[in-house]
C-alpha cells in the first residue's frame, strides 16, 4: 500500500456548517506553518466534512440511484445532459465526466483527511479525548472515501498521505492500482481504529460518532458479504440509543434525531442550505412546487421514479403518500410522478436554499441490514426488525406466508421502499449480484416506454467502472477491461 509522505502545500479548504464547520480559512501557509493548533485541526476538517456533501449532493445520489431501477431521466438527449443519460443508462465510456468528478472528489477528500492526519499527533490538546475524536472522524472520512472508490472502479491507489490535488497525490511515483481485496482489507481495519477512537456521542451535530463508524464497517462488511462479520456491529449500533421516529415524514424534515446516524449537515443561516430537491421535480413546472424562492433545475427530475417502483408500495403505505406526488401541466394535459420526499419548502429570502440535512447512515437502514444479516447468517430473526419498519408505515408487522418463504426479497423490497432515493439502491443490486439481472429487465421496459434514446441503452450493464480517461493518459494506469 501507498505511503506517500510528501507534505505539499495545504489547499484552501472551503467551510462547512454548523459550528465546528463555521470556521474562517487562515491566512495561505504551507504545512510546516499551519495545523499547529486544535482550531486549525476544525479547520482542515470542514473542508473533509464539505467535500463529502459534495460527493452525496452532486454524485453519489446519481450514481446510487439514476443506476437502479428506481428511476429514470424524465428528459433525455439534451447536449447538457448527456452524461447523464449515459450514467442512467449504462452506456458512458471512460470519457464520462461524472466518472472524472466521482474519482477527482473522493481523493481530494483523502488529500484533505491525510492533511489533518499526517499533523494532528504534533497538535497541543488539553484534553487528549479530544484529539482522539478529531482523528477518528479524519479516518472515518477518509475511509469512506476509500469505500466509495474500490465499490465503484475495483481495483484503484490506496493512498494514505497528504497531497494538494489528486494528481499530486497520484505523481508518476504512484502509478499502480491496488488490488481491491488489499483494500477492502485495509479500510476494515481502518475504519476499526475509527470506532476505536469515535465517542458516543458528540455535542456538536455533524461530526462523524462510534455508530457512524460502525456503520460503515458494517457497509465494507456487507460490500463482501461478510454477513456474519457485519452482524454483532449492527447489533451493536441497536444499543446506542438510536430509534425509528414515529413519523416517517420528521425523519427528513427535522435535523438531528435520534434515528439519524449520520447526518450531511446544511444550513441556511450560513448559506449552506440544501438545494437537492430541485433535482426532482419535473423540469417544466415552474413556481408551481417549488414556489418563487426556486427554480426546477433545468433538466428537472433527474429522478423520475419508475412506475414499478410505484407499485411496490401498498396504498396504506404512508410512505409512498409521502415519497411520490404527481404533476398536471396543464398546457399539455400531461401529469408527471416525481419524487417529493424531500419537499420541504425553500427559504424565500435565501432562494434555491432548504433547511433540511441529508441522511446518510440512518437505523431504519441498520435495522434492515441486521435483518439481511439474520437472514443470512442467523443469530436473531429478521422478520421482528422488518415489523419495527413496516410499523412505523402503518402496516401490519405481521409477514405474510409468501414472504417469509423468500424473506431474501422480502428484505431486498423493504429497503427499496424505505430507503428509495437515499443513494443505496445500485449499491444494494451491485453487492448481491443482482444488478446485471435486475437493470436487464429494468432497460427493457424503460426501451418499451420509449424513454431512452440511445439505442445500445442497458446493452452493456458492467459491475466495475473503468478510471477516468484523463487518469490512464496523465499517469499510465492499467485501464479496467472492456473500458479501454
Amino acid at each position: 500500500m501507498k505511503n506517500i509522505l510528501k507534505l505539499l502545500i495545504i489547499m484552501m479548504f472551503l467551510v462547512g456548517c454548523e459550528d465546528f464547520l463555521d470556521e474562517e480559512p487562515e491566512a495561505f501557509r504551507t504545512p510546516t506553518t499551519f495545523y499547529q493548533t486544535p482550531g486549525e485541526i476544525d479547520q482542515g476538517l470542514a473542508g473533509v466534512y464539505r467535500i463529502n456533501r459534495t460527493i452525496h449532493n452532486q454524485l453519489q445520489l446519481r450514481f446510487g440511484e439514476s443506476r437502479s431501477d428506481n428511476a429514470n431521466i424524465e428528459i433525455t438527449g439534451d447536449g447538457g445532459g448527456i452524461g447523464d443519460d449515459q450514467l442512467n443508462e449504462f452506456t458512458m465510456d471512460a470519457t464520462n465526466g461524472r466518472i472524472a468528478e466521482y474519482w477527482q472528489n473522493n481523493y481530494v477528500g483523502i488529500s484533505r483527511a491525510n492533511f489533518v492526519l499526517a499533523n494532528i499527533d504534533n497538535v497541543p490538546y488539553e484534553n487528549p479525548d479530544t484529539r482522539n475524536a478529531r482523528k477518528g472522524e479524519a479516518i472515518f472520512l477518509r475511509t469512506l472515501f476509500n469505500f466509495n472508490l474500490v465499490r465503484i472502479f475495483g481495483d484503484v491507489p490506496y493512498v494514505t498521505g497528504p497531497g494538494e490535488t489528486p494528481d499530486q497525490i497520484l505523481s508518476d511515483e504512484f502509478i499502480g492500482r491496488d488490488p481491491a481485496a488489499e483494500i477492502y482489507q485495509s479500510i476494515l481495519e481502518e475504519a476499526q481504529r475509527a470506532v476505536d477512537l469515535l465517542p458516543r456521542n458528540t455535542d456538536n451535530p455533524g461530526r462523524a460518532t462510534r455508530g457512524a463508524a460502525l456503520m460503515l464497517k458494517a457497509k465494507i462488511h456487507l460490500a463482501q458479504q461478510q454477513y456474519a462479520e457485519a452482524r454483532p456491529l449492527l447489533e451493536e449500533i441497536t444499543t446506542l440509543g438510536y430509534s425509528l421516529l414515529p413519523n416517517y415524514v420528521d425523519v427528513f424534515f427535522t435535523k438531528n434525531h435520534n434515528e439519524g446516524i449520520f447526518e450531511i449537515q446544511y444550513s441556511p443561516a450560513l448559506d449552506q442550505g440544501a438545494d437537492f430537491f430541485r433535482n426532482f421535480v419535473p423540469f417544466n413546472s415552474g413556481q408551481d412546487i417549488l414556489g418563487s424562492a426556486s427554480t426546477p433545475n433545468s433538466r428537472g427530475n433527474q429522478f423520475q421514479p419508475t412506475q414499478e417502483l410505484i407499485d411496490l408500495y401498498d396504498d396504506s403505505d404512508a410512505r409512498k403518500a409521502h415519497n411520490f406526488s404527481t404533476y398536471l401541466d396543464v398546457d399539455t394535459n400531461i401529469e408527471y410522478q416525481w419524487v417529493s420526499k424531500f419537499a420541504f419548502p425553500f427559504d424565500i429570502n435565501q432562494p434555491n436554499q432548504q433547511n433540511i440535512n441529508w441522511q446518510m447512515y440512518r437505523y431504519a437502514d441498520a435495522l434492515l441490514m441486521l435483518a439481511e444479516c439474520y437472514e443470512k447468517a442467523g443469530g436473531g430473526d429478521p422478520s421482528t426488525l422488518i415489523g419495527q419498519i413496516r410499523t412505523r408505515a402503518g402496516l401490519s408487522p405481521t409477514l405474510t406466508a409468501a414472504e417469509i418463504a423468500d424473506l431474501e426479497q422480502t428484505i431486498a423490497d423493504e429497503r427499496r421502499r424505505e430507503l428509495a432515493f437515499e443513494a443505496h439502491r445500485y449499491f444494494d443490486l451491485l453487492r448481491t449480484d443482482k444488478l446485471v439481472e435486475v437493470m436487464t429487465v429494468h432497460g427493457a421496459q424503460q426501451v418499451t416506454d420509449g424513454l431512452n434514446v440511445t439505442a445500445d441503452a442497458y446493452q452493456n450493464i458492467r459491475t466495475i467502472i473503468g478510471l477516468p480517461f484523463g487518469q490512464v493518459v496523465n499517469f499510465g494506469f492499467e485501464q479496467t477491461p472492456g473500458w479501454e
